[in-house]
């Protein structure tokens, strides 16, 4: 008795389920999410990759460098840019393991929460780390009151302005990878 209900039960439904199938609609919708985390990697290596380039230029200003930076603004420089590119290969690694195949939308959208989270701490940490250190490089005697002073300025506001457009950038990146449903 129980096995002909299931039997009917499942033939009543079996016309309804063959509809649900999976459409190419998820598939593009999906193959637009791999694009934009494939992007969005792009960006953070490169990121990573300037900074890496940043600390060995840093590291060996000796050698090149006309003004020859006190020791002591090397090595603070060089471990805060060092402290950025360690942190900058966990936010690499944290978007790398978004699954976006096979984790749900739920999974997902907490994955990018936390990403989120960690990049906007690591854009305050660098920048209250930096700032400070570009301050006192620039009210120190071998820079005050001279060109090389002004230069310092103009050029923080610069990278930290560009710096910011970046961030903005990525973060936009970040919003496609949960809003890609809703266009």
């Amino acid at each position: 008795m129980e096995l002909e209900e299931l039997k009917n039960i499942w033939q009543s439904v079996k016309p309804d389920i063959k509809g649900l199938g999976y459409s190419q609609k998820d598939d593009y919708g999906l193959a637009k999410k791999n694009d934009v985390k494939s992007r969005l990697l792009r960006k953070v290596f490169l990121g990573e990759l300037f900074s890496f380039v940043c600390i060995i230029l840093l590291a060996t200003s000796h050698l090149w460098s006309p003004t020859k930076l006190p020791a002591l603004w090397l090595v603070s420089f060089c471990a805060v840019i060092a402290v950025g590119i360690i942190c900058g290969i966990r936010l690499y690694l944290s978007i790398k393991r978004v699954n976006l195949w096979t984790d749900s939308n739920f999974q997902i959208l907490t994955a990018i929460v936390k990403i989120k989270t960690q990049y906007r701490r690591l854009e305050l940490a660098i920048s209250v780390l930096i700032l400070p250190l570009l301050i006192w490089l620039s009210l120190t005697p071998p820079f005050l009151n001279t060109l090389d002073m002004y230069l310092v300025w103009v050029l923080t506001v610069i990278c930290f302005g560009l710096e910011f457009l970046w961030y903005r950038s990525n973060i936009k990146q970040l919003n496609n990878l949960i809003n890609w449903q809703q266009k």
